[in-house]
């Protein structure tokens, strides 16, 4: 656990940079959105998100890039939390530049203990942790058949839903392989 956990909070140092100067630049912007944008394209589909949904994302940083491409691709209103009050403040900044203050809400929030039970989508950073710990939120919340799109470091999802506390809570519905981490799409049973 303090691997995987050191892993995501170096990961969460490192996107906050670049997404930092991604707001500022447009450069920045459009290097980071020519990695993530097909692999946000790939979790949008294999969550079967539609203009109904109600969706959740967890660890939406100062750059909600995933979050504004959903809300543009989909139509459905989403709310991005951060446990970062600054990333909070520049990510509503950011989305209200791109005009989509309509569909997008960004809340400070922790996955910890944030109030999941009335979402359809649920998805959660790479740079987002303790990973466990909103895996237990999610796992006692999250209403039935929630689908929960999450990216891995190193299979780290795997090994937390190995833990006989996660093991019988979700299901592994599909699996994608990224540059340097996996996307899942897990089921809330």
């Amino acid at each position: 656990m303090i691997l995987t956990d050191s892993r995501r909070i170096i990961s969460c140092y490192k996107f906050n940079f670049l997404e930092l100067l991604a707001v500022k630049i447009n450069f920045f912007y459009n290097f980071l959105m020519r990695w993530r944008k097909p692999v946000f394209l790939n979790e949008i589909e294999m969550a079967k998100i539609n203009s109904k949904d109600k969706l959740l994302f967890i660890g939406c940083g100062i750059l909600p890039s995933e979050t504004i491409l959903i809300a543009e691709q989909t139509k459905a209103k989403i709310i991005g939390i951060d446990n970062s009050i600054r990333a909070c403040k520049l990510a509503r900044s950011y989305v209200q530049r791109k005009g989509l203050s309509d569909l997008i809400k960004i809340e400070y929030g922790n996955g910890v203990n944030y109030p999941v039970k009335n979402f359809d989508v649920i998805f959660i950073a790479i740079n987002v942790w303790p990973i466990d710990s909103v895996l237990e939120n999610l796992s006692f919340n999250a209403k039935t058949n929630a689908r929960i799109m999450c990216k891995s470091i190193k299979n780290d999802i795997v090994k937390s839903l190995e833990k006989k506390e996660l093991h019988d809570i979700f299901s592994i519905e599909s699996q994608l392989e990224n540059p340097k981490t996996q996307s899942f799409l897990l089921i809330k049973k």
